[in-house]
């Protein structure tokens, strides 16, 4: 019992780790997020991983398709609404890549 009380202790909260990820969020550009807070919460680490997912597909691309990944990674940080992230937390790279014509 006394190893799990020092790990609580030493251990950051669930608030305190949503305060830095959205805090880092703004920091790499990402809107504000709309919906719950529940929402919001789900959302975070959805978008980051689809940011993530799109700056390694752009890191491999044609340098043709620069340019609509610069566009699709500016998408990734303008989508706003959490319950469309949480909805389309598995595709939302296609969804978003659809109307830029990757």
């Amino acid at each position: 019992m006394e190893q799990h009380v020092r790990k609580a202790e030493q251990s950051p909260c669930a608030a305190c780790i949503g305060n830095a990820s959205r805090q880092d969020n703004r920091m790499d550009g990402f809107c504000a997020l709309w919906g719950s807070k529940t929402q919001c919460g789900r959302a975070e680490p959805i978008r980051r991983r689809a940011l993530n997912q799109v700056d390694v597909l752009a890191a491999h691309t044609r340098f043709e398709n620069r340019d609509a990944f610069a566009e699709l990674h500016k998408q990734v940080l303008h989508r706003d609404a959490a319950d469309w992230r949480i909805e389309h937390k598995n595709d939302a790279i296609s969804i978003l890549a659809q109307d830029i014509e990757l």
